[in-house]
């Protein structure tokens, strides 16, 4: 039996929007959700206004498509997991068909915090029963935006890790647990961090790779700086029951902003992450394991130098050409007074080089992530403050990043909305959000965005 997900179509519920279209563009059909045949009155309500601003943006000069592709709906749907009323935590990942999500909540009778682990088949129509991955003697789990509990998986391989309370408060090691049957049965894992006397690791990063390796990437203070933290990685090649040695990519780095572990294309490794001084954005690579990690230097070097934290990381992806070359693109936040905001850029060299930098949205934007379905098509979604809240929006290139639409809101403005997440699937763009309702329910969401083939605009 499946946990079904309650979809609200966008046409009819105030806290979902529609994909304003433009000049230029056309949309791919990839088993998209579709608004209820109940709301076929709002439809043509809709379709008539969309008619009237077509009328008035002609009049005003502009060129429209037709208004049957104007403005395409899109599916916001806020799936209930075994009651939980109070997301603290969410990651997502993909592997095939299956869409796998790690969350993190306290059920309706207010209890402890839980892990649970879901997948969906569909698109994320629909969910499995959940399993809860935590035990009741097991230490509590340490979860918040940014700081979220990860999952990774390749096949009937999955390896799931969270932070966990320690002697003091907010601090703690580690927690892991794998299974090898698709997510039916976990077992605990080691915890490579040996080196780590305090016992406190913390923003977590998983990544599984072609071969079935699982890659972890976490943030320790062994050194005792205070004002830093190290950047430190391992890999497992049994579902996570064991690890390699740890190493040290970087000892000096932003003490609480996530990092993002990616495994590219061409199969090379990467981990991008916010530097402590200056404090940029920085990326490491490893395309051979006998070689090592080797620092690719900052991306988007905007030399901003703060000495807090802005507790905002990044995302990247990859992209490749038909010749096999392997184009880099990456999402990244800088508080730097005079060019505060979110940006892209993208790197056709590895990393050495990269292209100027692309103001995503304005200066009220951050918290991006980036996703390829290939084929040149890429999405990124971010929150945009606004003054009521936090607003989920999303922008989509069809030619490799050359060009993009405009935003698209994907929530209300009003929503208080946290860390998107958008998955290349076989079904199309899926992106993920927590969200704090006017109920003061704390929810996830997931909509489901037609997947744009063409860039709508020169920018």
């Amino acid at each position: 039996m499946l946990w079904m997900s309650t979809t609200i179509a966008a046409s009819s519920f105030p806290q979902t929007r529609r994909a304003s279209g433009s000049r230029g563009h056309r949309f791919e059909n990839t088993e998209d959700w579709q608004v209820s045949s109940s709301n076929s009155d709002m439809r043509t309500s809709s379709l008539n206004a969309r008619l009237l601003t077509a009328l008035v943006a002609a009049w005003a000069g502009f060129l429209f498509e037709p208004a049957s592709l104007a403005q395409q709906p899109y599916a916001v749907t806020y799936p209930d997991i075994a009651g939980l009323t109070e997301i603290q935590g969410l990651d997502v990942a993909v592997d095939g068909r299956s869409i796998h999500a790690l969350l993190v909540g306290k059920p309706a009778d207010g209890g402890r915090s839980r892990v649970v682990h879901v997948h969906s088949e569909d698109g994320g129509r629909t969910w499995t029963p959940p399993n809860f991955l935590d035990h009741p003697d097991d230490p509590p789990v340490i979860a918040r935006p940014g700081n979220d509990a990860r999952i990774a998986v390749k096949g009937k391989d999955l390896v799931a890790a969270w932070q966990t309370q320690g002697e003091l408060p907010g601090t703690g090691p580690m927690h892991i647990v794998g299974s090898r049957d698709g997510g039916k049965t976990w077992t605990p894992g080691g915890n490579p961090a040996t080196g780590d006397a305090l016992k406190n690791q913390a923003y977590l990063s998983l990544a599984a790779d072609p071969q079935g390796a699982f890659h972890l990437a976490w943030l320790d203070d062994r050194e005792e700086t205070g004002d830093t933290q190290g950047l430190r990685y391992a890999s497992s090649k049994d579902g996570g029951l064991h690890w390699s040695p740890e190493t040290t990519l970087d000892p000096a780095v932003c003490t609480c902003c996530w990092s993002r572990l990616a495994v590219l294309p061409d199969g090379a490794l990467s981990v991008l992450y916010r530097d402590a001084e200056p404090r940029d954005m920085k990326l490491f690579l490893r395309r051979d394991p006998a070689q090592g990690w080797l620092s690719a230097g900052p991306v988007g070097a905007f030399g901003w130098h703060f000495p807090g934290c802005p507790h905002c990381g990044g995302g990247l992806t990859g992209s490749q050409a038909g010749n096999g070359r392997v184009t880099l693109h990456s999402v990244v936040w800088t508080g730097k007074e005079d060019s505060a905001g979110l940006f892209y850029l993208k790197s056709a060299d590895a990393g050495r080089s990269w292209s100027p930098p692309r103001k995503v949205g304005d200066s009220q934007s951050r918290d991006g992530d980036i996703a390829t379905l290939g084929q040149g098509m890429l999405a990124i979604a971010f929150t945009r403050n606004t003054a009521a809240g936090a607003a989920v929006q999303l922008i989509q290139s069809g030619d490799d990043g050359a060009r993009w639409t405009e935003p698209a809101a994907l929530s209300a403005e009003t929503a208080k909305a946290r860390h998107p997440r958008v998955l290349a699937t076989p079904f199309g763009f899926r992106v993920f959000w927590t969200e704090t309702r006017a109920d003061g329910q704390k929810t996830w969401a997931i909509a489901a965005p037609k997947t744009e083939t063409q860039a709508r605009r020169d920018s």
